[in-house]
C-alpha cells in the first residue's frame, strides 16, 4: 500500500513537471513571437513571468530570457528596469549588438560614463557591421575627448573623420584633444576649418588671435633689441621692413581679439586688445581695454 502511494505521488510530481516545462516552453515561445512582432508589452509580460516562476536566478535562466526582457524594457522606456536586466547578462556571449547599444545608451541616461565606454568599446570593436555602429564610433570619440583621453581620441578619428567633419562639436572635439597633446602642427588648419562651419567659434578666434599676437610681440622685441645693439641706418632700415610684418600680424590678431570682445567681453580678450593697440601707439583705446583687463 505504500509502495502504491509512493508510486502515485512521483507519478504526480513527473506530471506536474512536465506541465510546468510544457508551460515554460509556451512562455518562450510566446515571448519570443511577440517580441519580433514589435509587441514589446506582450514580450515583456511574457518574459517576466518566466523569470517570476524560476526565482529569477541567473544560474537556471537562460541568458537570452534575460536578453529579450532587457530588450523589450528598453523599447518600451523603462531603464531601470532594462538595466537590471541587461546587466545580469553584460559578460555573456547573450550581450550582442543591440544589447551593447541598449547598455551605452541606458548607462548614459544614468551618467555612468565608465560603462557607457565600455559597452561602446565593446560594440565599436566587435560588431563592424552593426547597424548603430558609424553612432556608436561618434559617441565614443565624443566620451574619449570629455573623459581627457586624447590619445585615444586622436587615435579614433581617422575613422569616424568622414561622418564627423562637417559637424562643428566634432571637429571641436578633435581639436580640443590634439591641443591637449601639444600637437600645434595640426591646430592652424583645425582653427580655420572651425571658423568654416562657425564664424563664430571662440575655440579658433582665440588660438588664431593668440598665434597672431604672439608671432607680431616676438619678432618685435626681437627686432628691437637688435636696432639697440646696432643703432644704424642699415639696422633702422631693417626694423622698418619688420614692421611692416609685424604690423600685419598685429592687425589679424586685433580682428580675431575684436571679435571676441563682441561675443563675450572678456578681461583676456581685452588685455590682448589692449597690449595690441600700445603697440600701434593708440593710447585711448589701450587704456581703455586695458582697464578692463584686470591689468
Amino acid at each position: 500500500m505504500r509502495f502504491f502511494r509512493f508510486t502515485v505521488l512521483v507519478i504526480f510530481a513527473l506530471l506536474a513537471a512536465c506541465s510546468t516545462g510544457k508551460q515554460s516552453t509556451q512562455l518562450v515561445q510566446n515571448a519570443s513571437l511577440a517580441f519580433m512582432a514589435g509587441d514589446y508589452a506582450q514580450a515583456l509580460e511574457h518574459y517576466e513571468t518566466f523569470i517570476f516562476q524560476h526565482g529569477n536566478n541567473p544560474l537556471v535562466i537562460p541568458d537570452s530570457i534575460y536578453r529579450g526582457a532587457g530588450l523589450a524594457a528598453f523599447e518600451l522606456d523603462q531603464p531601470s528596469k532594462a538595466l537590471d536586466y541587461l546587466n545580469t547578462i553584460r559578460h555573456s556571449e547573450a550581450a550582442d549588438a543591440p544589447v551593447q547599444y541598449a547598455l551605452a545608451l541606458l548607462n548614459r541616461q544614468i551618467d555612468n560614463l565608465s560603462r557607457e565606454i565600455t559597452a561602446l568599446e565593446h560594440y565599436v570593436t566587435n560588431f563592424p557591421q552593426g547597424e548603430h555602429h558609424v553612432a556608436m564610433q561618434l559617441r565614443l570619440f565624443e566620451v574619449w575627448v570629455e573623459s581627457q583621453n586624447y590619445q585615444d581620441a586622436v587615435a579614433l578619428w581617422p575613422s569616424v573623420k568622414p561622418h564627423a567633419s562637417a559637424q562643428e562639436s566634432y571637429v571641436q572635439g578633435y581639436f580640443i584633444a590634439q591641443q591637449a597633446l601639444g600637437n600645434e602642427d595640426e591646430l592652424d588648419a583645425l582653427a580655420d576649418q572651425l571658423l568654416n562651419l562657425n564664424r563664430n567659434n571662440t575655440l579658433a578666434l582665440f588660438h588664431l588671435g593668440k598665434k597672431h599676437f604672439w608671432l607680431a610681440e616676438n619678432r618685435y622685441r626681437s627686432e628691437m633689441q637688435a636696432y639697440e645693439n646696432n643703432r644704424t641706418h642699415r639696422q633702422y632700415a631693417q626694423l622698418l621692413r619688420a614692421f611692416d610684418v609685424l604690423n600685419a600680424d598685429f592687425r589679424k590678431s586685433l580682428d580675431y581679439f575684436l571679435k571676441l570682445w563682441e561675443i563675450d567681453p572678456r578681461p583676456e580678450y581685452a588685455r590682448f586688445i589692449g597690449n595690441i593697440y600700445t603697440r600701434f601707439e593708440d593710447r585711448p583705446k589701450a587704456r581703455y581695454f586695458l582697464e578692463r583687463s584686470g591689468q
